[in-house]
């Protein structure tokens, strides 16, 4: 009885390194990134407890740690990390719980009521995966469900300017500006037993709601090359429509179609575009995707090996998506690899902007890098998100 006790228990980040950590973190980002806190919502913090984050940078899961110290959160983690063996060894020491991204996935679930009976604070990013543009996502089914089940304080974190300092699409690096972190408690466990999972949801998608393009938006965020990488979510012209023309110098994004052209300041603001901000183009590009017309592509494979180490020459083949499937043909380690997937429930794609998205079949991981331009990986992840929002206010 005691030998399964302890196979039950969720540890905590090891203590050695999770302090050495925040020893070296602390100071860079306070002095070179000019990050402050607001910690006064989490004044009656302890576990067993639920911190849920709003997705907007990768650097969030060090400024949650951060704001959270001395405690040592289990944080949720995309099971794709755990693909790369330097950072799977630290992982493996913080313990945090592997979730497959947008797949059935019991075994997290009991794992986190395993953290929770722990008397762990467990940190989940609710969204499902990073924003490309630093503005929110919805948050994924189940997540109601959750907090429901666990029955603890939920409170939220959520590291304004993060996007800012490290946009997803960047190729420059850092850029010092200001980081706020603000936190605040969400949910009361005596109040949740007597809320619907509905009003839970309401709730959530009200606190999880971030968009940085209204935040400090005079502060100066130092960078040589603030536009270098926006070509890889910006990809439509707004000026001749053409696709995928469009390529970025350090100031400007330009198309190479027609005479357009357009320069992002160190404010983030754009000037020459028909667009005063980075999310406006991006949500009119998403506007003007067509569901009626499928998507199909040549694609590389890249999918962890038997040492659970990500393999980028595991196979090809030709992928195809309409409004109803996502279907692979093709080849993985050697063996004929065909497949069918509905769109209803895969509902969106975790990408790395200019390389892949990923998707998961039987519960394995696929990463799909588009060919002959893996950055048409952004088209994709917007076609099946434009996708999934209608058909949530259709069963509305």
């Amino acid at each position: 009885m005691t030998n399964n006790k302890k196979t039950s228990k969720i540890k905590k980040p090891n203590f050695i390194l999770f302090f050495l950590c925040y020893l070296i973190v602390t100071p860079v980002f306070k002095f070179k990134y000019k990050t402050t806190y607001d910690r006064f919502g989490l004044s009656d913090l302890k576990g067993p407890a639920l911190i849920l984050c709003p997705h907007i940078s990768n650097i969030d899961f060090i400024l949650v740690a951060l704001a959270l110290f001395p405690n040592r959160p289990t944080f949720v983690v995309s099971e794709h990390f755990m693909a790369r063996p330097l950072i799977r060894w630290f992982l493996n020491k913080m313990h945090v719980i592997p979730k497959k991204m947008f797949c059935p996935d019991i075994k997290t679930i009991m794992s986190i009521l395993r953290a929770k009976e722990s008397s762990n604070i467990v940190v989940l990013f609710p969204e499902g995966r990073l924003t490309c543009v630093g503005h929110s996502l919805k948050v994924t089914e189940g997540t109601a469900e959750l907090i429901k089940k666990m029955g603890v304080n939920v409170y939220t974190v959520t590291g304004n300017g993060a996007y800012k300092t490290l946009p997803k699409w960047g190729k420059a690096g850092m850029r010092p500006g200001k980081i706020h972190i603000t936190t605040s408690k969400l949910l009361d466990a005596s109040d949740i037993k007597n809320l619907t999972v509905v009003q839970i949801n309401e709730i959530l998608e009200t606190a999880i709601l971030h968009d940085e393009d209204k935040l400090f938006q005079e502060t100066i965020y130092k960078c040589k090359t603030p536009a270098l990488g926006l070509e890889g979510v910006l990809y439509k012209c707004p000026e001749c429509g053409s696709e995928f023309e469009t390529y970025t110098d350090a100031h400007k994004i330009y198309c190479s179609c027609c005479n357009f052209s357009s320069e992002l300041d160190n404010r983030y603001k754009l000037h020459g575009a028909p667009f005063e901000h980075i999310n406006d183009w991006y949500f009119w590009q998403e506007s003007q995707i067509d569901l009626d017309v499928p998507l199909e592509s040549d694609t590389i494979l890249a999918v962890p090996g038997k040492d659970g180490n990500l393999n980028r020459e595991a196979g090809y083949g030709r992928i195809y998506m309409n409004k109803k499937i996502i279907r692979f043909s093709g080849v993985c380690f050697g063996e004929p690899l065909d497949f069918v997937e509905k769109t209803s429930d895969i509902k969106a794609f975790p990408i790395s902007v200019g390389d892949h998205f990923d998707m998961y079949h039987k519960k394995r991981m696929y990463n799909f890098i588009l060919q002959p331009n893996p950055k048409h990986v952004i088209k994709w992840m917007m076609y099946l998100d434009k996708l999934s929002k209608e058909n949530f206010y259709m069963s509305d």
